[in-house]
């Protein structure tokens, strides 16, 4: 049997259910949930375009001295990989490339698997690429970077199984996508992104910072663990780490669902999940359409410490966004955001 489980039906199943169903206001739940150690991070709801809720709590560091407000960034985790998905439609709607154009078309440098490989197979995760070995690099505490993924890539001999067989949840997709979005355009993927899906929709505050640890703290949420430890993984690879304040993620979801970044033909592209079983993934995360409108998208994302979780969903004239980060992970974002949607009665 195919697709019977949704990736959100598979994340509330996989993460312990914690929540309360006692609570009268979002507020009071929240409280009670930073009061017992529970929560470190920032939550935004919004309804119809109006704020019913907008909150920040705990630290910003590790140090324990600065208070989170609404103005920090967090990381996105695997959420960024909307962003090199959406660059791709974009190029497909000038008609500059397609999605079922092999990757070998763009790419000159990989090996012959690459004549077997289509854009979609990246977007959907069957291209049969391995997953990126980011162990191999932490383990060391060696800076990963990006010729060292570049050599990795070039030295992968065989694919893991067929273009299209099977399907493999890979940061090689999305980091394969960038350097075709740089071919064609003949630009930086950072500068696309900010040229192109930063700046014409006002994600103001959005930035995609080279290296991890930050080089520039300011305004930064910094993952930190139970003892208050900070993440010390080091990266510097271009267009992976992206770092959003709620409010610019609030935006990004916003114009998307308006059709102003890609039409509609595109989101029903990327909304779309690879033929299999299991906890399968679109470019999107996971969304879900009737009579040719969405009424639900969420999509988890995660990286270290960093947790969010960014839920949208439609009924009849009404629209409402859960937006939920937090730099201290403990696995419950998915819960919050399926309580504070209770709390509202949004059913």
């Amino acid at each position: 049997m195919k697709r019977i489980f949704s990736t959100l039906v598979l994340l509330l199943i996989s993460i312990p259910f914690t929540s309360c169903k006692n609570h009268t206001s979002v507020d009071s739940y929240i409280e009670e949930l930073v009061a017992d150690g529970n929560f470190n991070g920032n939550v935004l709801v919004i309804k119809n375009g109006e704020t019913l809720y907008e909150a920040s709590f705990g630290y910003s560091d590790g140090t324990k001295t600065v208070p989170l407000t609404k103005d920090f960034r967090f990381g996105l985790g695997s959420v960024f990989k909307e962003f090199p998905a959406v660059a791709i439609m974009q190029l497909q709607e000038k008609e500059l490339l397609h999605v079922d154009d092999k990757i070998d078309k763009y790419l000159k440098d990989l090996p012959n698997w690459a004549s077997k490989v289509s854009i979609k197979n990246l977007l959907q995760y069957t291209s049969g690429l391995p997953k990126v070995p980011w162990e191999k690099y932490i383990e060391k505490d060696e800076l990963m970077t990006d010729e060292k993924v570049k050599k990795d890539l070039q030295h992968i001999e065989e694919l893991d199984f067929e273009p299209g067989d099977d399907y493999l949840y890979t940061n090689y997709s999305p980091i394969v996508l960038s350097r075709i979005v740089e071919e064609i355009t003949q630009q930086k993927f950072n500068d696309y992104v900010v040229q192109n899906l930063f700046l014409p929709f006002s994600l103001d505050d959005a930035v995609i910072p080279t290296e991890v640890p930050f080089l520039d703290r300011n305004l930064m949420a910094i993952p930190f663990d139970e003892a208050y430890e900070e993440d010390s993984y080091r990266i510097a690879i271009s267009g992976v780490i992206f770092c959003f304040t709620a409010r610019d993620l609030y935006r990004w979801i916003d114009n998307l669902h308006a059709f102003k970044i890609i039409n509609q033909k595109s989101v029903k592209l990327l909304s779309e999940k690879a033929d299999f079983f299991g906890n399968i993934q679109a470019p999107l995360g996971f969304v879900e359409w009737k009579d040719n409108k969405i009424i639900e998208h969420s999509h988890h994302g995660e990286n270290g410490n960093y947790e969010c979780f960014v839920r949208r969903f439609t009924k009849e004239k009404d629209v409402l966004t859960i937006i939920v980060q937090s730099n201290q992970k403990r696995g419950n974002v998915v819960d919050i955001t399926e309580e504070i949607r209770d709390i509202l009665n949004f059913d």
